[in-house]
C-alpha cells in the first residue's frame, strides 16, 4: 500500500515538474523579465524604522523570488529538481536541455529592474501632482499671494452693456458694474467735493470712464470744461450729445485753428493777466542762476497790462501792440518773443468771442482741442487752466452756492504748471473739482523746471481722493498704486520636498502655513486688468473692481465757435469794425470821450470847424436847402492829420 502511495506521489510530482519544465522552456524569458520588474520593490518600498511591511509588499517579495527562481534561474533549478526526484525514487535521470536563448534570462531580469526604476522616476512626480490636486485644502486658510500665471482667473472679465440703462442721478453717479454685474454709484455730492485721478495705459478705458462721468455731470447741471490735447475721436460727440440731452450750450474751441474763437481775457484784471503771463511763460523762480535774468521778464509781465488801456487788455494781440511792449522789444527780448508767439494764436484772441464765464453761469460744456507738440498751444493750454481758476475765485459764494464746475485734464503732463498745482488744493473750495488723466507716475514727474517731480506726485495723490485705475504697463506705477490700496493678511505656505530612493523629488503630504502680508490690489492684478475694467479707490471703502462700457453715440458734424457765429445775423458795422481801427485812433477817441481838451496846446492847431459837431443855431431842415457834401481842401486835411499825430505822440510821452 505504501509503495502504491509513493508511486502516486512520484507520478504527480513528475507531472508537475514536467509542466514546470515545459513552462520554463517556452516562457522563462517572460518570467525572468517579470521578476526584474517586481524585485526592486524590496528596496524602494522598504518600511521606515518602527514600521512593519505591508502584506502587499510581502506578497510582491514572494512572487519576485518565485519568478526569479523559476524564471531567471529556471535552466538550473528545474533540471536539478527533476533529477533530485528521480534519484530519490531510483529512476534513470533524464537529460533535460534548454534553448540557446536561456542565456538571455539574466539580461532580461536586469532589463526589468531598469524599466522598473525608470518608470518609478517618471511616474512618481505625476502621482504626486495628482495627489496634490485631489487633496481638498482646509477652508481655515486665508488668501494667498497672487501668481501672474493664474491671476486673470481672479479678475472680472469685460462685459458689453448699455450704461444709459443704469444712469440715475437720484442714486448718484454711475461708475460701472461690480463683479456680480450690479450697478455701482458714488453720491453726486462726493464727486463734486473731491478731485479724481484716472490712471491707465493707452486704450485701457480712461476716455470711456471720463466720458461716462462727465456725461452725467452735464445732466446734473454742472459746467464742464474738457482740455483735450490729443483730439479724441469720440469725446466731443459724447459731450455734445449730453448737452443736447440736458438742453445746455456746447462750445467747441480748436486752439489749432487759425480763426478767433475764445475771448480768454474777457473781464480780466491787470493782476490776472500778469498771473497768466507768468504761468504760461514759466517766469517763476526755479532756484537756478537764470532766476536773475527772469526779473526783467516778470517786471514786463506786470507792467504790460498795467500800462495798457482797457481795449488794449482785451487780447494778447492788442497787448503786443501797446507802446510799453513795443518799447521793450529790444531790451526784454524773451518776454517780447513769447508774447509775440502768443499773439499768433488766433483762437484765443477773439474780442467778443466765447467767454469762459458763460459756462460758469449757464452750465453746459466747453470742449477745448489742444496740442501735444505745438509750443504756442501748450502755453495757451496752461493759461486757459489758470484762467478757469481765476474765474472760480472771483465768483460770489456769499449770496448762494455757486454752480459746480468740472474740469477734465486729459494727458495731464501737458497742463502742469506751478500755479496749476498750487491751485489744485484750493480749487475744491471754490466749487471746482478736477479729473486728471495720465498714463503713469512718470507723466507727473515730467513737469516744468520750476516744479519738483516728487512734489507734483504728492500733490496729485493728496488732493485726488477718488481714483480710477485701469490696466498699467509701468511696473513703478503699478507698485505706486498698489501701495495706496493697503495691505491684507495672507497665508504663506511652506511645503517639504524630499528625494526618494529612485532619486526623484516628491512633495510630502504635510505643509506649514504662516501669516504674511501683501497689497490688497497688488502689481500682478494691475498689470493684467482686462480692457474697460478698473479698480475704484475711494475714501469710504476698500478698492473695488468696476466694469464700464462706452455710451453709444453717433458721430455728427462739429463746428467750432467761430463757425457758429457766422450763421448769426451780422452786427452793426460800427461794432464789428471797432477792433479793426488803428491803435492810434482808438486812443484818440477814448481820450476825446473821457477827457475833452479845455485849451489847446501850442503844438496843436485849433480846429474850429468840426464836421462831426451839430450846431443848433445854424441847423435848417433838410427840405430848405439842397444836400451838399462839405468840401475840404488839402491844407485842412494835412493840418488835421498833423494834429492827430502830435496828439498820439503826446500820449506816448
Amino acid at each position: 500500500m505504501s509503495e502504491m502511495i509513493n508511486y502516486q506521489l512520484f507520478e504527480a510530482s513528475m507531472t508537475a515538474l514536467s509542466q514546470l519544465y515545459l513552462l520554463t522552456f517556452y516562457h522563462a524569458g517572460i518570467l525572468s523579465f517579470l521578476a526584474g520588474l517586481i524585485t526592486p520593490t524590496i528596496y524602494f518600498d522598504k518600511p521606515e524604522k518602527n514600521e512593519k511591511g505591508s502584506v502587499l509588499r510581502r506578497l510582491f517579495i514572494f512572487i519576485a523570488v518565485l519568478l526569479f527562481c523559476f524564471g531567471t534561474l529556471s535552466s538550473f533549478t528545474v533540471p536539478a529538481m527533476i533529477n533530485a526526484l528521480q534519484q530519490h525514487y531510483f529512476v534513470a535521470l533524464s537529460d533535460l536541455v534548454y534553448p540557446v536563448w536561456a542565456y538571455l534570462y539574466l539580461p532580461l531580469f536586469l532589463l526589468g529592474i531598469g524599466i522598473h526604476v525608470a518608470l518609478r522616476r517618471a511616474i512618481s512626480p505625476r502621482l504626486n501632482k495628482l495627489k496634490q490636486k485631489m487633496t481638498k485644502k482646509t477652508t481655515m486658510a486665508r488668501d494667498e499671494r497672487t501668481d501672474v500665471r493664474t491671476v486673470k482667473a481672479f479678475l472680472p472679465e469685460t462685459v458689453q452693456y448699455d450704461p444709459e440703462k443704469y444712469i440715475d442721478l437720484n442714486k448718484g453717479v454711475f461708475v460701472g458694474l461690480d463683479r456680480e454685474h450690479q450697478p455701482q454709484y458714488i453720491p453726486l455730492d462726493d464727486i463734486q467735493k473731491q478731485h479724481a485721478d484716472i490712471i491707465g495705459t493707452t486704450g485701457a478705458g480712461k476716455g470711456v470712464a471720463s466720458g461716462l462721468i462727465l456725461y452725467q455731470l452735464i445732466l446734473a447741471n454742472e459746467g464742464v470744461f474738457v482740455m483735450d490735447p490729443k483730439n479724441d475721436e469720440w469725446a466731443p460727440h459724447l459731450m455734445k450729445y449730453a448737452c443736447e440731452k440736458a438742453g445746455k450750450p456746447f462750445y467747441l474751441i480748436d486752439l489749432n485753428k487759425k480763426a478767433p474763437q475764445l475771448d480768454l481775457l474777457a473781464d480780466a484784471t491787470p493782476e490776472q493777466i500778469e498771473e497768466l503771463l507768468v504761468a504760461g511763460f514759466s517766469l517763476a523762480e526755479k532756484g537756478d542762476v537764470a532766476d536773475f535774468y527772469r526779473i526783467d521778464d516778470r517786471k514786463a509781465a506786470r507792467e504790460a497790462p498795467l500800462q495798457a488801456s482797457h481795449i488794449e487788455r482785451r487780447s494778447f494781440k492788442n497787448l503786443l501792440n501797446t507802446v510799453y511792449v513795443r518799447g521793450i522789444a529790444e531790451t526784454i527780448k524773451a518776454f517780447y518773443g513769447k508774447l509775440e508767439e502768443l499773439s499768433l494764436v488766433e483762437s484765443i484772441n477773439a474780442i467778443e468771442g466765447m467767454r469762459l464765464q458763460d459756462v460758469y453761469d449757464q452750465g453746459g460744456c466747453c470742449y477745448v482741442i489742444g496740442s501735444m507738440r505745438n509750443s504756442k498751444i501748450l502755453i495757451t493750454q496752461k493759461m486757459i487752466l489758470i484762467r478757469l481758476f481765476q474765474l472760480a475765485e472771483t465768483r460770489d459764494r456769499v449770496a448762494g452756492k455757486p454752480r459746480p464746475i468740472a474740469i477734465f485734464l486729459d494727458e495731464l503732463k501737458y497742463h502742469i504748471s506751478k500755479p496749476a498745482m498750487e491751485g489744485l488744493g484750493a480749487a475744491r473750495d471754490k466749487g471746482v473739482h478736477m479729473f486728471l488723466a495720465h498714463q503713469s507716475i512718470a507723466d507727473l514727474k515730467d513737469c516744468p523746471a520750476d516744479l519738483n517731480g516728487d512734489a507734483v506726485v504728492g500733490a496729485v495723490v493728496e488732493n485726488t481722493k477718488f481714483k480710477l485705475v485701469y490696466r498699467l504697463q509701468d511696473p513703478d506705477t503699478a507698485k505706486w498704486v498698489s501701495e495706496m490700496s493697503g495691505t491684507i493678511l495672507v497665508d504663506d505656505e511652506t511645503r517639504y520636498v524630499e528625494a526618494n530612493k529612485s532619486l526623484s523629488e516628491v512633495v510630502e503630504d504635510k505643509r506649514n502655513i504662516r501669516m504674511a502680508e501683501r497689497q490688497y490690489v497688488d502689481t500682478n492684478m494691475l498689470l493684467n486688468l482686462p480692457a474697460f475694467v478698473s479698480y475704484i479707490f475711494t475714501t469710504n471703502d476698500v478698492p473695488k473692481p468696476s466694469l464700464i462700457a462706452p455710451i453709444k453715440v453717433q458721430k455728427q458734424h462739429l463746428v467750432t465757435f467761430d463757425e457758429t457765429q457766422q450763421t448769426l445775423p451780422d452786427e452793426p458795422e460800427e461794432l464789428t469794425q471797432e477792433s479793426e481801427e488803428p491803435m492810434g485812433e482808438l486812443l484818440v477817441h477814448e481820450d476825446e470821450h473821457s477827457e475833452p481838451d479845455e485849451s489847446p496846446t501850442p503844438q496843436e492847431p485849433v480846429i474850429e470847424d468840426d464836421p462831426n459837431e451839430l450846431d443848433l443855431d445854424t441847423f435848417k431842415p433838410a427840405g430848405d436847402e439842397p444836400k451838399t457834401t462839405p468840401q475840404r481842401n488839402a491844407e485842412e486835411e494835412a493840418a488835421e492829420l498833423e494834429a492827430l499825430s502830435q496828439q498820439i505822440d503826446g500820449f506816448n510821452e
